[in-house]
């Protein structure tokens, strides 16, 4: 083996890189237990001290299971946000936050993460296209439907989380004539004929009401789109998001996240960037008058006992009472006076020290700067509010300055020292508009200032270049603004006229983690309306862990299974394809965290494909260098020659699935990238560990005179010699098969698919139990009572949240009926009460005492799979196979073997789609279509066509050498000589999967089922269907 030094080389830099990888893995599960047993710690220091504890305004009570996890996880958040910063791997002194960032990402499915819910604030939708009118016949129902909104619960027809409905439900009520909502005039003249509601009758409202129901559509598809792209930016392994119903909001769940601030930030922000001049002038008479203004007005606030009565009402005292009541008046003039003297003295004090607006704001004001001063920003708002007081717009000309907020902290040095955020004047032109804003930035990255600290690297378009080097010339000496969400992130000073359309964001960064999410941020776009999270949550996975527990189990047992295959069939050669088997697993998982990419249910559906090609490689390797062995060639020869004759089917079955895999991950999405991402990796890998490790080894053994045995007694001579005529009964396989795919399309068109929430949609529910409940317990309640038109029971999704009191119930029961909606809700909610009574539980309202639950939020959720997912998916599954077409056709130079391998493919899927429809609600597990469904599909997909093509070298092989033959005689040596390698690679294969489907656990039942009828379907179709039909297409003429 040529080049040998070269591979053991390589082979050793690749695990040690992968070892690297994963080792971030292992240093942060250690650093986050440290932090949890350290929360532990806390928590028992505290119930020896104190009775109660307040989080977030609630008042716990030391002692109960469930409060001591809220308490824990309280300490956890707290003990993250502190030791972010600290060294969590000492080698090489990098923090909590960069090691988490580059461990292998877990999805929701696998790990859990943190669930928030993100508000687009449709009432600002509202106002901003009602110009913020100040009419009654606006404000009104305005405010009535906020009050609604707010409290979840109305009065008017309208549901409560629709707040266009309730504004609609609200003006009707207060106006029952319905009169045009002219307020609504210039705000939607863009977006419909204004004219035509202004004069027409006024059942026109309904069209203004669609027309802000679209554009709230709009604004919210935006947002879930900005959100989707900053989330994948940031790093969060598959995240989950979905459209909650009518109300403006987006669940997000991002697996694995811990840091709730960082989230926060990335989620809300709206990323407005606009570019402003600073308002270079001297402002310093017009903040003493205003720090005058404040002084006076401070003054006024002193607080007396003495009450001031009026000239008719001291007319009717007596002398006495006069007297009495004068010396009080002169007795507070004086205090009045007194206390007005010590606030000059005060102010003029702090005015000594650069002080103004009571102490508050450090003025550094020089003549012809922008810059004003200096505050700490618990004062920042206090002195906004002090801007924005009628005396300041007396005084400002706010028309055409704004004053806005530094976001680092700057430390100055004056008679004292002092730090704080900078108050800067920025410049309004005519137009009202920035000279440049974010809409203008092509592109945005993470970058280094002169003073080596994080900055964001910005590029503007060609238009705006122009724009930015003209106006950089003008104000070449001054001071303009970088603003982020009215904040100033960077006031660079220019020196000269800027070309090239580049510019720098500078000083706000504490972090490079921050500069990288602000260069997300901006590279996604800003948010349409701003948006609020109004709840967040940490939440579980949602296969459960008892299933993950049971399935991770199940895997390694049918892993051990395989390898003491291996080693059973082939005797020592198994246990070199064994090392093969697991460096090419190690391989896989330490690229794929390397990659940052994420290993989910779809992702181990891509692991199994490559595990079984990975075998299949090793095997077809094995059979050749066997039959080599059988011809009476040497050991060496026969290893020589058996790598060189498997090379052209290993290639084109890799091949196969490589392109399969690119055209996936290229226009796919979702649960389709990350199986595509896991089975680009595979192939590589399974290539690279079958033929080159594995060689390395036998050459070893080879040097070193070791006997090598690439059978057993029992093993030789299996699946040898059989002389089985495939084709003599193709006919019946045919019917047998248009037989099932028959009765599957019907059971399809009439029964269809059992689609679960991710494609239907449905209702959650957040209920929080005075006991710890089990999971399984709360699904087979809910399921029980959860029951169809049809009699089959819809079992709902159930996973924990924040602790294991409180459960996140999804179901899509009555999803399709045609109920109204108030109805269909109030069906669903009584299920779940007497679901939840069947496990002994009564509700809060009705009972204080026993087993009770409490019904946190309930709320509609739209189907997470979007048409543009289906959509880019379906077309991803077509072009992949007409890119397999393609290949095929011109790799055995004939059509025919292209089409064949199409057929067989639509065949299995047929097969597996058909058994799902007829057996859901018949067999005893879950046969939901959901995303990891589509992957189990895909992987149906991709292990046929490897099948496939595999036979198809063979036949190629055997139709030169045999050349005399008939197609009929060729096909069938060619089938019966690859007869070994196709039960074991299928044995094999199957093994894994019957282990994880028997000892899984319920929630991925489905999952592996889909996948035995794929291996089961996908071998027969390679032996009796594509086989045969590129017999038939061919007219018995094969021998091209």
């Amino acid at each position: 083996m040529r080049n040998r030094s070269a591979i053991w080389v390589f082979t050793i830099l690749l695990f040690l890189a992968c070892l690297y990888q994963l080792s971030f893995s292992w240093v942060t599960k250690s650093f986050e237990t440290d932090i949890h047993d350290l929360a532990e710690q806390k928590y028992d220091s505290l119930s020896n001290e104190a009775v109660e504890f307040v989080i977030n305004g609630d008042t716990l009570v030391i002692g109960g299971d469930k409060e001591k996890q809220q308490i824990v996880s309280h300490y956890e958040q707290k003990l993250l946000a502190e030791n972010r910063d600290q060294p969590t791997y000492p080698i090489l002194d990098l923090d909590y936050q960069r090691c988490k960032d580059q461990e292998l990402g877990l999805g929701l499915d696998l790990q859990g993460g943190m669930s928030v819910t993100l508000e687009v604030s449709i009432e600002d939708l509202v106002k901003n296209f009602a110009g913020n009118s100040s009419k009654i016949s606006f404000k009104n129902p305005f405010n009535a439907a906020l009050k609604d909104f707010k409290e979840g619960s109305t009065t008017v027809d309208s549901d409560n989380d629709d707040f266009i409905g309730l504004f609609y439900a609200h003006y009707k009520e207060l106006y029952p004539k319905n009169p045009p909502m002219i307020f609504f005039s210039n705000g939607l003249k863009d977006y419909m004929d204004i004219n035509s509601v202004e004069k027409t009758s006024a059942n026109k409202n309904d069209q203004i009401i669609q027309t802000l129901r679209d554009l709230s559509e709009d604004a919210i598809q935006k947002t879930h789109r900005i959100i989707e792209s900053r989330i994948n930016k940031f790093g969060v392994s598959q995240p989950n998001i979905k459209k909650l119903a009518v109300s403006g909001r987006l669940q997000i769940e991002l697996p694995g996240a811990k840091d709730k601030n960082r989230i926060r930030n990335l989620l809300q922000s709206t990323a407005s960037l606009e570019f402003w001049d600073g308002a270079h002038a001297d402002w310093t008479d017009e903040f003493l008058e205003l720090n005058k203004a404040v002084s006076k007005e401070s003054s006024n606030d002193f607080e007396s006992d003495f009450i001031e009565i009026s000239q008719d009402s001291l007319n009717s005292f007596s002398a006495i009472e006069l007297e009495s009541y004068m010396n009080d008046k002169k007795a507070n003039d004086s205090l009045l006076e007194e206390k007005s003297l010590e606030r000059v003295i005060q102010d003029s004090i702090m005015l000594a020290d650069g002080k103004i607006l009571n102490g508050s704001l450090w003025f550094i004001h020089t003549s012809n700067s922008p810059y004003i001063g200096v505050a700490k920003s618990v004062d920042t708002a206090k002195i906004n509010s002090m801007l924005k007081s009628k005396v300041a717009r007396d005084i400002f000309n706010l028309r055409r300055h704004k004053f806005l907020w530094s976001r680092d902290v700057s430390k100055y040095e004056t008679s004292q020292s002092f730090t704080g955020h900078t108050l800067m004047a920025i410049e309004i032109p005519t137009s009202g508009e920035p000279k440049i804003n974010g809409e203008d930035v092509v592109n945005a990255s993470q970058s280094f200032d002169n003073d080596s600290k994080p900055s964001v690297a910005l590029s503007f378009n060609s238009n705006v270049a122009d724009v930015w080097a003209k106006w950089t010339e003008q104000k070449v000496g001054k001071v303009i603004a970088i603003v982020l969400d009215d904040q100033v992130f960077s006031s660079p000073f220019i020196r000269q006229k800027i070309t090239g359309g580049n510019t720098e964001i500078s000083g706000g960064f504490e972090t490079i983690e921050e500069a990288q999410d602000l260069a997300n941020i901006l590279k996604a776009g800003s948010l349409p309306v701003p948006a609020v999270i109004v709840d967040e949550a940490i939440v579980g996975p949602s296969l459960g862990e008892e299933n993950i527990n049971s399935g991770l189990w199940s895997f390694f047992f049918a892993f051990l299974l395989v390898l003491f295959y291996m080693i059973f069939y082939y005797k020592r050669a198994g246990w070199v394809a064994n090392v093969a088997l697991i460096a090419n697993v190690f391989f896989i998982i330490g690229t794929l965290a390397s990659l940052g990419a994420a290993l989910t249910l779809p992702g181990i559906a891509g692991l199994v494909l490559t595990i079984g090609m990975s075998v299949d490689a090793n095997v077809l390797i094995y059979e050749r260098i066997r039959e080599e062995l059988k011809n009476g060639k040497g050991i060496k020869l026969a290893i020589q020659d058996g790598y060189k004759h498997a090379y052209s089917a290993i290639i084109d079955a890799n091949v196969t699935s490589l392109l399969t895999a690119v055209v996936l991950a290229y226009f796919g999405s979702g649960p389709i990238q990350g199986f595509a991402t896991t089975l680009i990796i595979g192939v590589f890998t399974s290539l690279f560990s079958a033929i080159f490790i594995t060689r390395l080894i036998f050459s070893y053994f080879l040097d070193s005179k070791r006997d090598v045995h690439f059978s057993r007694k029992f093993t030789e001579n299996l699946f040898t010699g059989s002389t089985i005529e495939f084709l003599k009964k193709r006919k019946v396989f045919y019917v047998f098969s248009a037989l099932i795919v028959g009765f599957g399309i019907f059971s399809l068109s009439t029964k269809g698919l059992d689609g679960g929430v991710e494609f239907t949609g449905g209702r959650t529910y957040r209920v929080e139990f005075s006991e710890k409940i089990d999971k399984s317990a709360v699904q087979n309640a809910v399921s029980d009572r959860c029951v169809d038109d049809n009699g089959n029971n819809i079992a709902p999704e159930v996973k924990t949240v924040d602790n294991a009191y409180t459960l996140e119930i999804t179901t899509k029961y009555l999803e399709k009926s045609v109920l109204k909606n108030k109805v269909k809700v109030a069906k669903i909610d009584a299920s779940l009460a007497q679901a939840f009574q069947d496990l002994g539980y009564s509700n809060i309202e009705d009972v204080n005492e026993g087993m009770t639950y409490t019904l946190l939020t309930s709320r509609g959720v739209e189907s997470q799979i979007s048409d543009e997912l289906i959509k880019g998916s379906f077309l991803a599954v077509i072009f992949s196979l007409f890119i397999i077409f393609i290949y095929i056709a011109y790799r055995f130079r004939k059509w025919q073997f292209g089409l064949g391998a199409l057929i067989a493919m639509f065949h299995d899927v047929l097969v597996v789609l058909g058994l799902f429809s007829i057996f859901y609600n018949i067999v005893p597990f879950s046969m939901e279509i959901d995303q990891a469904f589509i992957a189990a599909i895909l992987t149906v997909v991709g292990y046929s066509i490897n099948d496939t093509v595999v036979v198809f070298d063979r036949i190629r092989e055997y139709s030169v050498l045999h050349k005399k033959s008939s197609a009929v005689q060729v096909v069938d040596r060619a089938l019966n000589s690859t007869l070994s390698r196709t039960i074991n690679t299928s044995l094999s294969t199957f093994l894994v999967l019957l282990t994880i489907f028997i000892f899984g656990g319920e929630s991925i039942k489905g999952f592996a089922f889909a996948l035995m009828v794929g291996v089961v379907v996908g071998t027969y179709s390679s032996l009796f269907i594509a086989t045969p039909l590129v017999v038939d297409l061919s007219k018995n003429k094969i021998n091209a």
